[in-house]
């Protein structure tokens, strides 16, 4: 019986999507796909497998004879998150500014007294 051994193989590609006319607007999707396949065979049979992901990254835009011009597609959701997690970072550093603050001056007035 002979068979392979599954290799996974990376793979990385720049789509294209087809162009769709809204008014007098061109408006192409452009996203970025990422993952890895993989495929194996063998007396029994063949198989395959993938793991991908596809990402949007812009809308090109064109209208009549102009220049097309991309227009970025902006991850808000991640965004708001990167920014509540600064948040409690920074949040956090000042507590223990505070606390730390807090103990060495309020043992500086006890040794005072």
């Amino acid at each position: 019986m002979t068979s392979q051994k599954p290799e996974f193989k990376q793979l990385e590609k720049r789509l294209v999507g087809e162009s769709v006319v809204v008014g007098e607007y061109t408006v192409q999707p452009v996203a970025q796909l990422t993952g890895r396949y993989m495929t194996v065979g063998g007396e029994t049979g063949e198989g395959a497998g993938a793991w991908i992901r596809a990402t949007p990254l812009e809308v090109i835009v064109g209208k009549g004879e102009e220049e097309p011009y991309p227009v970025p597609m902006t991850n808000e959701t991640q965004a708001a998150l990167k920014g509540i997690a600064l948040g409690g970072l920074l949040i956090t550093a000042l507590c223990w500014f505070v606390i730390i603050g807090a103990k060495i001056f309020g043992g500086y007035k006890e040794k005072k007294k």
